[in-house]
């Protein structure tokens, strides 16, 4: 895995080096065609850098700390930073993401790990709190009554539970929902993805969107124990069984702007799984059909997987902070959403070698172990800039691994909490303030 992450990494500044010098690539990724032609303190390659450390502190601080990473006698102010991140196309981080992930689909090769030979991709959204400024507000919005209002923006991710890796990102307006970013996204779903989706997504519509491709996709929807088909099969006992969709008169009509006629007639065959948990029951809408091989006994352990995407959901927010921004305005809330987004996947790579040594040395402990991601994650961000500026990856890597393996805390199976849901405005842990940001 050392070797695979040494040439990860490798693709990834190439990557910053191809933009850099070509032209073409260069306008691609900036706002104007005449953005980043000047020699600057921060040029493009310094500027991405900078973005991608995730800065939490305040900014001038971080400046300073910067550039003394990168050996250079003379920082930058903010002011000057701040207008030089204006000039960046915010998807560069999408899409030096897509690079990250499929050099690591390329390089790891029989190392990805895969269930039936699927990539199990939970799809889920959530919000994100912003601050409540006229930009913001104006291009995401948010709620408001008489006492008092909030920003937000809505975020949807694809998500590699067994690799540990988003897939697919997006950001949008806070009325934009979940559901109609799940329907967009779902061209982008590749043949060897199976998506596990909950009961919000339980719907005609999206069945419909999965088996019509050209070649049909796998899914997995929790149904609501409010529709009548999901009533029915409960009502008649059965473990499982093949049942019919009908399509509602919102459907028909969502599905005419993707291009399909549907009328009341069209059904859709789906297989009915009932799983019993201690203290509900659940029907899972899928197409993996029992002819095929995938046996009833599959479906619970396999939904459960769904977990996955909350966990790294809580990652984003909690470890890399991702409600704290460092800047104020839209470009730089997109910035910092797609560059959290890749640090946490690159963070998710670089530990799996380590994770691997951890299995292998912790075989007969107590509890199985796992590497600390929040300590892991404060380590890499203090290496990240040696990672891309400096010769001799591999030493660096290994320094990182060796850390990563010192640092473990046990899994201790079987827990469970009870899901406490809290006020928007209050359960963000780390907020972006106007006034203050900590200086250490």
């Amino acid at each position: 895995m050392l070797d695979a992450n040494i040439k990860i990494i490798s693709e990834l500044k190439n990557f910053i080096v191809l933009v850099s010098s070509n032209n073409t690539l260069l306008e691609k990724f900036s706002i104007a065609p005449e953005n980043f032609t000047r020699t600057r303190k921060l040029p493009f390659d310094k500027l991405v850098l900078f973005i991608i450390k995730l800065c939490k502190k305040t900014l001038s601080v971080e400046l300073d700390q910067f550039f003394e990473d990168i050996s250079s006698p003379m920082s930058c102010s903010v002011s000057a930073f701040t207008q030089q991140r204006l000039k960046l196309e915010p998807f560069f981080f999408y899409y030096w993401n897509k690079v990250l992930l499929d050099s690591f689909y390329h390089y790891y090769g029989d190392n990805v790990k895969r269930w039936r030979g699927y990539r199990i991709i939970a799809a889920d959204g959530s919000n994100i709190s912003l601050v409540n400024n006229m930009a913001l507000n104006k291009h995401f919005g948010g709620q408001s009554n008489q006492q008092t209002s909030f920003v937000q923006a809505k975020t949807f991710y694809h998500y590699d539970v067994l690799n540990e890796l988003v897939v697919l990102p997006k950001i949008g307006k806070y009325r934009h929902g979940e559901l109609q970013m799940a329907y967009e996204a779902i061209g982008g779903i590749e043949e060897d993805m199976l998506t596990i989706y909950d009961r919000l997504y339980s719907n005609y519509k999206m069945v419909a969107l999965h088996m019509w491709q050209e070649k049909e996709r796998k899914f997995v929807i929790r149904g609501n124990e409010r529709q009548n088909l999901i009533k029915s099969f409960i009502k008649n006992g059965k473990r499982s069984d093949i049942a019919y969709m009908t399509p509602s008169p919102s459907a028909i009509v969502g599905l005419r702007k993707y291009g399909f006629i549907v009328t009341k007639k069209t059904l859709l065959k789906v297989r009915l799984v009932r799983v019993d948990l201690p203290k509900s029951v659940e029907v899972l809408i899928t197409n993996l059909w029992e002819e095929d091989g995938f046996g009833i006994e599959l479906f619970k352990d396999l939904y459960a997987m769904r977990w996955g995407i909350e966990t790294n959901i809580s990652i984003q927010k909690n470890i890399l902070q991702l409600e704290s921004f460092s800047g104020l305005t839209v470009p730089a809330v997109l910035q910092d959403f797609f560059a959290t987004v890749m640090m946490a996947n690159l963070h998710s790579i670089l530990i799996k070698d380590a994770q691997q040594t951890v299995d292998n040395t912790t075989k007969h402990h107590k509890h199985p172990m796992k590497v600390n991601k929040n300590k892991s994650f404060g380590k890499l961000k203090i290496n990240l800039i040696d990672l891309f500026m400096l010769d001799g990856v591999d030493v660096i890597l290994q320094k990182l691994h060796d850390y990563f393996v010192k640092d473990t805390i046990p899994i201790r199976k079987g827990r469970s909490f009870k899901r406490v849901r809290k006020n928007p405005q209050t359960k963000s842990k780390y907020k972006t303030f106007t006034n203050f940001k900590p200086a250490y």
